[in-house]
């Protein structure tokens, strides 16, 4: 793999340089997520006004659990699995496709799509050459929902298999296939960015400064904002008044990290970014200038941080930045370059612990119209187990489940060894950042919106162009022009 797509969100994140990075099982670049207006412009639902729910064929309902056949009743049947054109995600679908049949004898053809998986299932739907179970990621699904073309799982899934989603899952998944009161994917990903950062404690050694900040002070979270600053000033190397190695990068997966500061900071006073019942976006505010201060502001105007060309997992194992926020990508790939990272959570913006922003992953979802539901249901409801959990953890090597029963449990690394880095790094993605995480939210319109509305404000403030202040107000703008097409969009579907 030798693409790099990380300045064009229409692009797979699976399948850039930094997707290339995802064999760490980090998920896909948050800017690697179709626009809206790319999803209704390619859709062959567009000139119909997005109307699938009317122009669609008939959905059946989705198999009541009472009523749903025994898994011998599938067996010799046949159905069809769609999932991204990667190879580590082609080698986790076929392993799946394996297991299942193994346990119920039906089989899943794997017919592996380009990205954006979701435009693609918009125009099967409409069609009639939709596949029956979809391996998709939950926040880029708004469109899908609004035109009610996926089956709803709480029942036919989670009650069946006597699955409580609050407590059986982790993190952010639930939340990322989440709508209006029901469940539409099996996550099997947790977030992945934004919450994390990626530090290099053997260059923190050779300057005798390992025991004064994390890790190697017995911490897993830097104390605050200006104690990161501190130690990527240290860090940063120059050379006849020319930077040859910036002390800190945060450029991508922009949204989540700067979510989650004004998340953090809202949170003392019972607020969040986005306000689902009052229909309202709370960045241009004092919580949000100062977030875009910390973020984006702030380390450039110290002389830290630049705008670069690449998102900070590329720069950081290039050698272009020390220290890498966004992805933990660094922590296990840096290995394979010459660096020893160590995953760090990112800081508190005061004395009471963050509250992180997360995108959750991949799951999978089945259309409504699936031409062999009974499979679907089936194959869900065999991913709502340890083992097909297992199964699809496996990635990249072993990732860190969405599933609670595979915590601590490693045999499906490829690499077990507790001091391994993988093992390390999923230690502190459960021990530390995923119960101060969750999705998003609902109701505010497109996850890519929001991504791309971040990306694109977080580099013109790093360049100069904008203020923090002018930088929050823009996105507040950005924010709400993308909540009024999601308001028009839905309108035309109800």
């Amino acid at each position: 793999m030798d693409k790099n797509y990380d300045n064009d969100e229409e692009k797979p994140g699976g399948v850039t340089k930094s997707g290339e990075i995802l064999s760490a099982g980090l998920g896909a670049d948050a800017k690697a997520t179709v626009s809206r207006r790319h999803f209704l412009r390619t859709s062959s639902i567009a000139a119909a006004g997005l109307a699938l729910a009317a122009c669609a064929p008939a959905a059946p309902a989705a198999p009541a659990a009472e009523a749903a056949p025994a898994p011998g009743g599938i067996s010799g049947k046949e159905g069809v699995l769609w999932g991204l054109e990667y190879d580590p995600h082609v080698e986790a679908y076929n392993r799946l496709a394996g297991l299942f049949k193994e346990k119920t004898g039906a089989s899943l053809v794997v017919e592996p799509q380009g990205w954006p998986l979701q435009t693609k299932l918009i125009s099967a739907l409409a069609a009639g050459t939709q596949p029956d179970v979809v391996c998709a990621m939950g926040k880029v699904l708004a469109p899908l929902h609004m035109a009610k073309a996926l089956m709803p799982l709480k029942e036919s899934v989670f009650n069946f298999n006597k699955v409580n989603p609050d407590t059986d899952f982790i993190g952010d998944g639930i939340g990322a296939y989440s709508w209006d009161g029901d469940i539409y994917g099996i996550p099997t990903e947790v977030n992945q960015c934004g919450s994390m950062v990626n530090v290099p404690v053997d260059d923190i050694e050779k300057l005798g400064l390992t025991k004064d900040f994390p890790p190697g002070n017995g911490k897993t979270m830097f104390d605050s904002y200006d104690q990161l600053f501190e130690i990527a000033e240290k860090l940063k190397i120059e050379k006849d008044g020319k930077v040859e190695r910036w002390g800190l990068t945060s450029k991508g997966w922009d949204a989540q990290s700067y979510l989650g500061i004004v998340r953090s900071i809202l949170a003392k006073d019972g607020m969040d970014w986005w306000d689902n019942v009052g229909k309202k976006f709370n960045i241009n505010s004092d919580a949000g200038i100062k977030a875009m201060q910390l973020f984006a502001e702030t380390p450039v105007k110290m002389g830290i941080e630049t705008e670069l060309d690449q998102n900070s997992v590329d720069a950081c194992l290039a050698g272009k930045a020390a220290i890498g926020r966004g992805n933990g990508s660094p922590t296990v790939q840096g290995r394979e370059n010459g660096f020893n990272y160590y995953l760090v959570a990112a800081p508190k913006t005061g004395p009471d612990m963050p509250s992180y922003v997360g995108e959750a992953g991949w799951g999978f979802i089945a259309p409504k119209t699936a031409k062999n539901p009974e499979i679907a249901i089936e194959f869900l409801r065999y991913m709502c187990t340890i083992d097909g959990q297992r199964g699809f953890s496996a990635i990249y090597g072993g990732i860190c489940p969405a599933w609670k029963g595979l915590v601590g449990d490693f045999k499906h690394f490829k690499d077990s060894d507790p001091n391994s880095p993988n093992v390390k790094l999923v230690e502190v993605f459960i021990s530390v950042l995923l119960p101060l995480t969750k999705f998003y939210g609902e109701g505010f319109g497109y996850a890519a919106d929001i991504d791309k509305g971040a990306g694109e404000t977080m580099s013109e403030v790093r360049l100069g162009k904008l203020t923090a202040a002018e930088g929050a107000k823009q996105l507040q703008e950005k924010y709400e022009a993308g909540y009024k097409q999601y308001l028009s969009d839905l309108k035309a579907v109800t």
